[in-house]
């Protein structure tokens, strides 16, 4: 089909716009970067700039000898309540929504009701703490870190859309078939579904990756620390040691503080940067599936 030059014109406008709100949305995460790697002088001084005047890799070098050893242990905990977490989140997940999305299951309603509920109402930090801790015992596990989280409900929300999007025919021709209700969710609907699980996949490995907040609550014991945790952690000591720094005379240690929280983004962001790219047609597809069908 030939293009006119109204049209050639109109499509170098719309590639325009959509370079220009790439780069403004890439334009921070460039900016995270160069400012961890500005001296921190330079930065007091000159404030964020994508060119500064002088370089420093002392945040990272700060990063490397604070964590040392422990820095494998700490990205071990996080993988493995990452790939944990995600795999037991999406069956519990898509296994909810499987069901509240049968139309002839009786109950339905009532469970989403349930689901709905907690969406508006919360009973608040301390029965959740109190009931983590006193009756499911999660204190210094690692179940501390992957159950409390296991399930959204929007994304069993999110779920059910993509289930009740699918042809009812077939799910109706397994039934004739005498498929049972597990044989039709693990080989019918989990497959067909593949984008919206995929989806909401990444929406829990992100969750499982940042979090720290459980740690917070739950765990004592430094050698159970997940990486976002440590990093907090470490985050916490220099800014400690910075204000020391400031308010007493005797103390003439430089701490990068500013740079050093540029730095702790870069280092945790940079295992979902590469994963991202592999997965994200998957992502866009699935969240616009998701929330118009349904």
């Amino acid at each position: 089909m030939l293009r006119t030059r109204s049209d050639k014109v109109l499509m170098v406008i719309i590639y325009a716009i959509v370079a220009l709100f790439a780069l403004a949305c890439l334009y921070p995460l460039l900016l995270t970067l160069m400012t961890s790697i500005t001296d921190e002088q330079t930065l007091i001084r000159d404030g964020y700039q994508m060119f500064p005047e002088k370089f420093s890799l002392a945040a990272y070098q700060m990063i490397a000898d604070t964590m040392s050893s422990k820095v494998l242990g700490a990205y071990k905990i996080t993988l493995i309540v990452t790939i944990v977490g995600t795999a037991l989140s999406l069956l519990v997940t898509s296994s909810v929504g499987y069901v509240v999305s049968v139309k002839d299951f009786k109950q339905r309603n009532f469970i989403n009701m349930m689901l709905y509920i907690p969406m508006v109402f919360s009973a608040g930090l301390l029965p959740w703490y109190l009931v983590c801790t006193k009756y499911y015992h999660l204190t210094n596990t690692i179940w501390a870190l992957i159950l409390p989280p296991c399930l959204n409900v929007f994304n069993v929300f999110l779920i059910r859309n993509f289930f009740a999007s699918l042809p009812t025919a077939v799910f109706e021709s397994a039934r004739i078939d005498g498929a049972g209700h597990f044989r039709i969710f693990f080989q019918i609907a989990i497959p067909m579904a593949q984008v919206g699980i995929i989806t909401v996949g990444m929406m829990y490995a992100l969750g499982y990756w940042n979090d720290y907040y459980n740690a917070l609550m739950f765990i004592r014991k430094s050698e159970m620390y997940p990486m976002q945790y440590y990093l907090y952690n470490i985050l916490s000591n220099i800014q400690f040691a910075a204000r020391q720094s400031q308010t007493r005379t005797n103390y003439n240690i430089a701490v990068p503080s500013e740079t050093m929280k540029m730095a702790i983004i870069i280092v945790t962001i940079l295992p979902i940067l590469f994963l991202y790219p592999f997965i994200q047609r998957y992502i866009v597809k699935g969240v616009v599936v998701g929330a118009v069908k349904g």
